[in-house]
């Protein structure tokens, strides 16, 4: 199981750091000091937010990677309240996006086609903010659902474990297997003695 949570750290901070990278990149191609309070503020706490997840999502794999055993429930808040912010910094992206005044367009004019019906030109973003603004939204919206698919299998893990602890003999738990990209790849890093030691639920010597 170390070996898969460390897998989902290291997936997390880099699409962490892209959510950075949108968001220091598409800020920096405009003027601060012409928005308005609300937007600057708006804008830091999604800085803010990939900057704290990021960081904390590191110590968890430094946690692990010195041979400490994550706490289930502790991952279970992490995870959730992640998946939550991250598609909420989506939504408020895109609804900032439609809202703000570089998003200006350019009309195309209509054209008659021989069905009578009226065409549009397609829109052109004339500020490279949009691209900016989109690209955080997908990557914060990618990074939320990925936080939530490791929400689910640990939530899916703690309660199986939960329930074998109960021992009620009427009823039977199948133990959940974990895989680092699949049960073959996982069956061949198994012949490594380092990666059998590093999924090891026990202390690691270092």
């Amino acid at each position: 199981m170390r070996a898969v949570f460390f897998l989902f750290y290291t997936l997390e901070t880099v699409f962490n750091m892209f959510c950075m990278a949108f968001n220091i990149s598409g800020f920096m191609s405009v003027d601060l000091s012409i928005l308005t309070w609300n937007k600057q503020m708006f804008h830091y706490l999604y800085l803010i937010t990939f900057y704290a997840f990021t960081v904390l999502t590191l110590f968890q794999s430094i946690n692990i990677c010195t041979g400490h055993s994550p706490y289930l429930w502790l991952e279970i808040a992490k995870t959730c309240a992640a998946a939550f912010t991250f598609i909420l910094v989506a939504i408020l992206t895109m609804l900032d996006a439609e809202k703000d005044f570089h998003l200006m367009y350019l009309n195309g004019e209509p054209s008659t086609s021989t069905e009578q019906t009226e065409i549009f030109a397609i829109d052109k973003e004339v500020h490279p903010f949009f691209n900016f603004m989109r690209s955080q939204s997908i990557a914060a919206l990618s990074c939320g659902v990925l936080y939530l698919l490791h929400a689910t299998i640990v939530i899916d893990v703690y309660l199986t474990a939960k329930a074998a602890e109960a021992d009620d003999p009427d009823e039977t738990y199948m133990e959940i297997r974990l895989y680092v990209f699949g049960e073959y790849v996982h069956t061949k890093l198994e012949d490594y003695e380092w990666f059998i030691n590093f999924n090891e639920e026990r202390r690691m010597s270092i």
